[in-house]
């Protein structure tokens, strides 16, 4: 955690280094040409590198326009914050009931009845599962508790129950409800016995806590809202701000101007970039601070890079529906046509594991479940960028796609 924090710290402090040199420049040279202006004996200023000045004038104005705009801030930064809030609170501290895996590897009669006695406690959320899936998910903290019923469970060696030790893990990060669990396992574990025989027991249960990435719900939930907040940032913010600007003719404008119109373009895109950096690091620091967001130090780079990556696509489709629509009403329900499926059906609130076949098989090609997908192998489990590389392939397919319809589509007027 010490760690984290000194990487999320690191990184807001080289966005805001980079702010800095930005603004600071331009600050400086108008109050040198205010100066010059003021002289008695005004000068032609020599301007060196023209596109860099002409590109961070724009960047710095498109800024200041963007932090201004109180509906580009809601959807983009307030709106994210208040669902992870939201949802982390209520999913932080709940435990209905015991969820139980239970890896039965013995065939006997007796290993049957255990298995039934253990399903008849009424807090018991029974998971019939094996050996592999209940340690996945004691890791995930999917399970409160993991009872492995061994082989040699109910066998008859001599004439007489052969003696079998039941296994049962926890969590021993958090061992609250999993001891609890293995307690009641024990009870009823030592009440078969007294059933079968009087003599020395021959089913015990040994339960022990183990360590594991302690996930929660907070850990699934982030990188999908931050997903989320990403797309939002790319497709809201340019497409009604292009729309916007080309309404009232500014766009037209800007053409009459020297500024080259890559420059302009390239500002907003940079913008958008930044913000999402922003915004990327406000989130995950919220969610370390408040819910105990797990990502490891080394995940923090390749998280960005996504959050880049999936910005630049985002951003295509809203210069792609920028360029289509000639006003707001036009514009608005092509947007949330885009935004809303993918909303709901990229697991961003939810695991996609619920849905049919066939809709998780079509919703496995959407850009925000490439993009939550990998956000979220790479904060949880550590994943490198080769690692998910289906997924960054797919963003690079879909920002191939989007690009070339955005620039087909996209007009200045």
């Amino acid at each position: 955690m010490p760690h984290l924090t000194l990487i999320l710290f690191v990184s807001a402090a080289i966005i805001w280094i980079v702010i800095r040199k930005l603004v600071l420049p331009g600050l400086r040279s108008k109050s040198a040409s205010s100066t010059a202006s003021a002289s008695s004996k005004p000068r032609r200023r020599i301007i060196k590198n023209r596109g860099w000045v002409a590109l961070r004038g724009l960047t710095i104005a498109s800024l200041k326009m963007y932090f201004r705009n109180k509906t580009a801030l809601f959807f983009s930064l307030f709106f994210p914050i208040v669902f992870i809030v939201v949802f982390g609170s209520i999913f932080k501290n709940t435990s209905a009931s015991f969820k139980i895996d239970v890896t039965n590897e013995s065939k006997t009669v007796l290993s049957t009845q255990f298995r039934e006695s253990l399903g008849k406690v009424s807090s018991f959320k029974i998971s019939d599962v094996s050996a592999d899936k209940a340690a996945d998910d004691l890791n995930k903290d999917a399970a409160d508790l993991t009872v492995t019923i061994p082989a040699s469970f109910g066998e008859v060696q001599n004439g007489k129950l052969a003696e079998s030790k039941i296994v049962a893990h926890f969590n021993g990060a958090k061992p609250q409800n999993g001891a609890a669990a293995a307690q009641i396992v024990q009870q009823i574990a030592s009440g078969f016995n007294d059933s079968i025989t009087k003599t020395p027991k021959v089913v015990s249960v040994e339960s022990s806590g183990v360590s594991t990435k302690n996930l929660s719900y907070i850990d699934f939930l982030l990188p999908g809202m931050v997903g989320l907040s990403i797309m939002q940032l790319g497709i809201f913010s340019v497409a009604f701000g292009f729309v916007a600007l080309k309404t009232t003719g500014m766009l037209r404008r800007i053409q009459a101007t020297p500024i080259h119109p890559a420059s302009f373009l390239a500002a907003q895109g940079i913008t958008r970039l930044i913000m999402a950096v922003f915004q990327t690091i406000l989130l995950v620091t919220i969610g370390a601070a408040l819910f105990d967001f797990h990502m490891g130090s080394s995940s923090w780079v390749p998280f960005i890079i996504l959050a880049l990556l999936g910005s630049a696509v985002f951003m295509a489709v809203g210069f792609g529906i920028a360029g289509w629509a000639k006003n707001e009403d036009q514009a608005q329900p092509v947007a949330q046509l885009i935004q809303f499926p993918m909303m709901f059906l990229s697991g961003t609130f939810f695991p996609r594991d619920g849905f049919p076949h066939a809709l998780q098989v079509v919703t496995g090609y959407l850009p925000l479940t490439y993009l939550a997908d990998a956000l979220r192998h790479v904060a949880n489990d550590g994943a490198s960028l080769w690692a998910v590389r289906g997924d960054v392939l797919g963003l690079v397919v879909w920002g191939i796609i989007a690009g070339f319809i955005s620039v087909r589509l996209f007009h200045w007027e």
